[in-house]
């Protein structure tokens, strides 16, 4: 049972081989948590492969989950977007308002990172060890605004809005090896009496 969580999770955080995928993805070091184990969270832009850099992205990440324990923390805008006006702020939604901005400004001598995709945005998740495991939590992006630098030598910035796919991944909780352990040999032992 366990495997086939794992598989899914591994499912919905990698986007396909192959694809490009314009718009936000998200990078989920542990996607299967115990109770009371957190794990690192980053938001990814990949902007289209003529274009030169990422510029700026709003948007708003969504939780849904059966954990009302769940803590989100150490949120924070990574460089270079670090820079940026707002890493956003925290709701009972999720994380509302992010605002992440690279400046590309030529005549300044001054060039956006082109790396592509870019992490732009990490947090924690932590799973409280109250409530328990055998759940799902989901996370997705709401995004009002995903700008790129079309060339090096521009300092303006188009959109690529229409473009956009929304991020989606999730982080499964489930219940510590151990209960695993006791449940399985529970679940033999009433076989063998039948």
């Amino acid at each position: 049972m366990i495997r086939v969580l794992a598989a899914s999770a591994l499912a919905c955080v990698a986007p396909a081989t192959g694809a490009q995928v314009v718009g936000v993805t998200f990078d989920v070091d542990e996607p299967i948590l115990a109770p009371g184990d957190s794990t690192t969270v980053r938001l990814l832009a990949s902007f289209p492969d003529g274009d030169y850099a990422f510029a700026s992205a709003v948007l708003d990440m969504l939780v849904d989950g059966a954990d009302p324990f769940a803590s989100i923390s150490n949120f924070s805008l990574l460089p270079p977007m670090a820079s940026g006006p707002t890493s956003g702020v925290r709701t009972e939604r999720g994380i509302e308002g992010i605002i992440a901005a690279q400046l590309n400004f030529p005549p300044a001598g001054i060039y956006a990172d082109p790396t592509n995709p870019i992490p732009f945005f990490q947090f924690t998740f932590y799973a409280h060890p109250d409530a328990g495991g055998g759940y799902r939590v989901d996370l997705s992006t709401l995004t009002s605004r995903f700008d790129v630098y079309p060339d090096r030598d521009m300092s303006a910035a188009e959109s690529r809005l229409d473009l956009l796919v929304e991020g989606e991944a999730s982080i499964l909780v489930v219940p510590a090896p151990g209960v695993c352990l006791v449940l399985t040999s529970g679940l033999l032992l009433a076989r063998r009496r039948r």
